[in-house]
């Protein structure tokens, strides 16, 4: 009994053990497949390549909505012996047109012989011009729902082409994934918005609030994140534009500053003086009085002066600190006013006021939360900024 035991169990171990070494019996080598690395939706425009293909009998049944540029990566030809050297493109771009997302890219796999994946995608462009015909959930519905693809996708909009922040500006580099890491350069940028990814955008398309996406702009040899798009929460679909300053005021007036500079202008001795971020925090408070609702936002900054256009001057002198830093506080609270400003003409919310007085009068919130963007566009907001030079650059003395 106890030897029948035995072989049982030593069986029983075998076949595990043969099971475990097998490996992923159903995978597919990486270079058999088509990896998704960018995505980028523009209004509906057939190419002349589709053009042909259709001619050629390559039609099916759609509305030409939405033209997708699907970017993904070429497989590694590396250096064999006496072989051609490697290949100098990582990437290569497809495009459809068609009213159906998963339907586009169905129709891209009859065009290749590797299956479309999309566990690598990095980064998802907007034309701001679809977002003007097409609502945002629309648009994300399939990428929200999509198995392969992950939450951590960025989401940016252009208001130019999309499909053109995806064509090479830099050799051997994917864009892709050039516009996905420009983000680690926010601590030395206070221009910038926090990233979106698929995951942050979900909620406030719920909740039906307004949020912004990074705008990128393209030119001709490269791409910058300029300003961001404006997607309003009623229609979710955009409305507007913060320039570069309008979110350095917002980034500002959120406390969400990692780095950078804040700029002004001495105007006793007509010199620019920089003043390099180490960090702002801020606190919203919300007043109520009556049904009249006010706000003030107080920002906190720490930094030192790291470029001043006038070397006379002597910042050991505690008179001189003091005046550089009011003269940065009327500046930072003059850029968080200008935002407030385009938020108003906007008639959108994105500042997290809502927030603040959800948290602190919730009761008073409740009664105006169902149409929040077009009552804030007439409520006050009042701003005040500390400002502390916690240190200078040693050029920065009385010369001789």
């Amino acid at each position: 009994m106890m030897k029948n035991f035995r072989i049982v169990f030593f069986g029983i171990a075998f076949l595990l053990t043969c099971c475990m070494l097998t490996g992923c019996w159903s995978s597919r080598p990486v270079e058999d497949l088509n990896l998704e690395t960018g995505i980028a939706l523009d209004v509906g425009q057939v190419s002349p390549q589709e053009a042909y293909i259709e001619q050629e009998g390559g039609y099916y049944r759609k509305k030409n909505l939405i033209k997708g540029t699907f970017q993904f990566l070429l497989p590694e030809r590396g250096k064999g012996s006496g072989g051609p050297p490697a290949q100098s493109k990582t990437f290569y771009n497809m495009t459809e047109t068609g009213d159906s997302l998963l339907e586009m890219l169905r129709e891209v796999s009859l065009r290749s012989n590797r299956p479309a994946i999309g566990f690598h995608l990095k980064t998802i462009i907007i034309s701001s011009s679809l977002l003007q015909k097409l609502p945002m959930y629309e648009l994300l519905d399939f990428f929200a729902g999509d198995n392969d693809i992950r939450p951590s996708v960025q989401l940016l909009i252009s208001t130019e082409k999309a499909g053109d922040a995806l064509e090479e500006k830099v050799p051997g580099e994917t864009p892709a994934f050039i516009l996905k890491d420009v983000f680690v350069n926010r601590k030395r940028n206070a221009r910038m918005i926090k990233p979106m990814s698929l995951v942050k955008v979900i909620g406030p398309m719920k909740a039906h609030t307004s949020f912004l996406l990074p705008n990128v702009i393209t030119g001709e040899k490269e791409v910058k994140l300029a300003g961001a798009g404006v997607i309003q929460g009623k229609t979710q679909k955009y409305i507007g534009f913060l320039n570069e300053s309008e979110v350095e005021g917002l980034m500002w007036l959120k406390g969400e500053v990692d780095g950078g500079t804040l700029k002004s202008k001495d105007p006793k001795v007509g010199k620019i003086i920089v003043y390099e971020i180490e960090s702002v925090k801020s606190h919203t408070k919300a007043t109520v009085h009556g049904n009249d609702i006010s706000f003030h936002v107080h920002m906190r900054a720490t930094g030192r002066i790291s470029e001043n256009l006038n070397p006379g001057q002597d910042f050991s002198k505690k008179n001189l600190l003091s005046r550089e830093e009011n003269i940065l506080q009327e500046e930072a609270n003059t850029i968080a006013e200008k935002t407030l400003a385009k938020m108003h003409k906007l008639r959108v919310e994105i500042g997290g006021f809502g927030e603040a007085l959800r948290i602190q009068h919730p009761k008073v919130w409740r009664k105006v939360k169902k149409d929040w963007d077009k009552t804030f566009s007439s409520i006050p907001v009042r701003f005040s900024t500390d400002i502390q030079i916690e240190d200078y650059a040693s050029s920065n003395t009385t010369a001789d």
